[in-house]
């Protein structure tokens, strides 16, 4: 505190002039600092974005080259499987035959198998299984082992198979080695009588499917590579990350089938990620490429834009004399504090901590609108506090008035020896004046509102037996909504007092409740002798002094406006000899006075 009085007396005893100059160096230099970091991130942020549709058309390129692989091998595999010369040996094999026959098929089966692969550069290996497991290849292999029988029992049921297996060592040497294959595994079965005959497998070496990405460059280190739906590597241009599961790896969560860009940490180092959903296979191709080859080329145009936004604040500091008009900002301060006092904003204040004469008429400024507020926000609290003691006195009149003829009820009814009733009533009047009195609050829930006044019809019913009955509809949603205690009592009694009472026959009160426009509209109506539009509406201009049938609606209406704002009320429709509705507008709140 101490060192901030120094600091503004200290800019007080500068002059205007210098006072410029000091807070213009200051805000140009804040301003070139939010720019550079500004630039900082903005242009990351390009570079990033334009790193992610860069990276994202490489994988599409990727995903497009595997199709025509893929596509390539089924169609060999269906030429294979279609050639006369296999179908017509397999369907011999079919029937017995000696060890000759057998050698005989075999290389006419190869010769066939051996033409197709050789065609195709990306075909490692073609195998055919018949039905009796004997095995046909394209040639060059060694060591065949039959893996076709999960296969034949996953054709069994269906006139046409496929299926691919991902990346698996191969169940064959070639030049006495082994390598990584995915390969095609299909149902072969006769043209002639569609019976299968066998199925074939067509291999296609992984070494092939990561050539297809060679080519794509991301960034200088970074990589392209496929991940199954187990989460083990598929497919990469590293031969040591084959077979090797990647659910450890910070990248993992982020393959999902996303195809924005994402960012991920290791070790101290961060990088992004695309990934590519490859349905065909369930794959995911992931591309990843560390964030710092993104962003390199980021520092050098930083640079200059620092440098540009320094050579423009010494060109501003030349022409730093030519503002010497600001000095006038102060007074324009005061003249826009004083209009926004005329317009009633009494929340404003002066900053201005000079010791000049405008410092002390900024001082003796807020003094005023100070002690101005705090008698405006006393006098309307006065009034406020009036009106709730005016309203408070209304209530005790009506409540007197209500016990009196209560009890002289319960006298009627025990000069006519009726005890139980005299129980029920007083029960009902008792449980009436403890939801009256219980907790202080004015404010209680619409549906403990509904049930006093329900009370106060079960008691008025006793004593109006045959001139009085009354219904309840009111939405449920309603009920935990927040109203006025003793609201719908006054309005009720008038209905009964000046509208039932005088009529002849029995008379009904129905109390309505519904939801309309996000306000609870609540109505008492009554089928009593009514009154005309015009009478009906002056009773809520009229004054508190008055003792008619106005003293109740008034005084509701008068607690409606104090509790909740003018926009919400009573009003009054009546005809003389059809009856009276009272319909009030209430905010739609829970307790605690949030909206639903």
């Amino acid at each position: 505190m101490l060192q901030q009085q120094r600091s503004a007396a200290h800019q007080g005893r500068m002059s205007i002039h210098q006072r410029i100059t000091l807070y213009f160096a200051a805000a140009l230099s804040l301003i070139i600092i939010a720019l550079a970091v500004s630039n900082y991130r903005i242009s990351s942020a390009i570079f990033i974005d334009k790193a992610v549709d860069s990276t994202r058309q490489s994988l599409d390129l990727v995903s497009g080259r595997l199709d025509l692989v893929f596509d390539n091998a089924q169609n060999d595999a269906r030429i294979a499987i279609q050639n006369q010369t296999i179908q017509q040996t397999l369907i011999a094999a079919s029937q017995d035959g000696d060890s000759y026959s057998d050698y005989q098929r075999y290389i006419a089966v190869q010769n066939v198998l051996g033409s197709i692969a050789d065609g195709q550069t990306y075909v490692s290996a073609i195998v055919l299984y018949d039905n009796r497991h004997r095995i046909y290849d394209s040639g060059g292999l060694d060591g065949i082992r039959d893996i076709s029988r999960p296969y034949f029992e996953r054709f069994a049921e269906s006139a046409y198979g496929i299926a691919w297996q991902g990346t698996e060592s191969s169940n064959y040497y070639r030049d006495n080695r082994q390598v990584k294959v995915v390969s095609l595994f299909q149902r072969f079965n006769s043209q002639m009588s569609g019976a299968q005959l066998g199925v074939l497998q067509l291999s296609v070496e992984e070494r092939y499917l990561s050539q297809q990405y060679a080519s794509v460059k991301l960034g200088d280190t970074g990589r392209v590579f496929i991940v199954d739906a187990a989460g083990n590597v598929v497919s990469s241009a590293d031969p040591n990350d084959l077979n090797v599961s990647a659910r450890d790896e910070p990248y993992y969560p982020l393959l999902a089938g996303e195809r924005e860009g994402r960012t991920f940490v290791q070790n101290g180092e961060r990088y992004l990620v695309v990934s590519r959903p490859y349905p065909r296979m369930g794959w995911s191709i992931a591309g990843i490429v560390p964030i710092g080859e993104i962003t390199k080329d980021k520092s050098a145009l930083t640079t200059r834009f620092t440098l540009l936004g320094f050579l423009f604040v010494l060109l501003a500091m030349l022409a730093t004399p030519l503002l010497s008009r600001s000095a006038m900002r102060p007074l324009k301060v005061i003249k826009q504090t004083v209009k926004r006092v005329q317009r009633g904003d009494l929340d404003v204040s002066l900053d201005l901590y000079s010791r000049d004469e405008i410092g002390e008429l900024a001082v003796e400024f807020n003094r005023m609108v100070s002690r101005t507020k705090s008698l405006m926000e006393r006098s309307v609290e006065e009034e406020k506090r009036r009106k709730e003691f005016e309203l408070a006195a209304i209530q005790a009149q009506i409540n007197p008035h209500f016990l009196y003829n209560t009890l002289e009820s319960i006298c009627g009814l025990a000069e006519l020896g009726r005890n139980a009733d005299i129980i029920d009533l007083v029960g009902q009047l008792a449980g009436f004046y403890r939801g009256v009195l219980s907790k202080g609050n004015p404010i209680i829930t619409l549906g403990e509102e509904l049930a006093l006044t329900q009370r106060y019809l079960d008691i008025l019913k006793v004593r109006y037996a045959d001139k009085l009955d009354y219904a309840i509809d009111v939405d449920s949603a309603m009920l935990e909504c927040r109203t006025l205690k003793l609201l719908l009592q006054p309005l009720v009694e008038n209905s009964i007092y000046h509208g039932l009472k005088n009529k002849r026959g029995k008379g009904m009160i129905r109390i309505l409740g519904k939801i309309r426009d996000g306000k609870m509209m609540i109505e008492v109506r009554d089928d009593g002798t009514g009154m005309t539009p015009e009478k009906a509406k002056a009773l809520l201009l009229r004054t508190g002094d008055e003792q008619s049938a106005s003293f109740g609606v008034k005084s509701a209406h008068e607690r409606i406006k104090l509790y909740f704002g003018p926009e919400f009320g009573l009003e009054l429709e009546s005809e003389p000899g059809t009856g009276t509705a009272v319909t009030i507008t209430l905010p739609l709140q829970r307790p605690g006075g949030n909206e639903p």
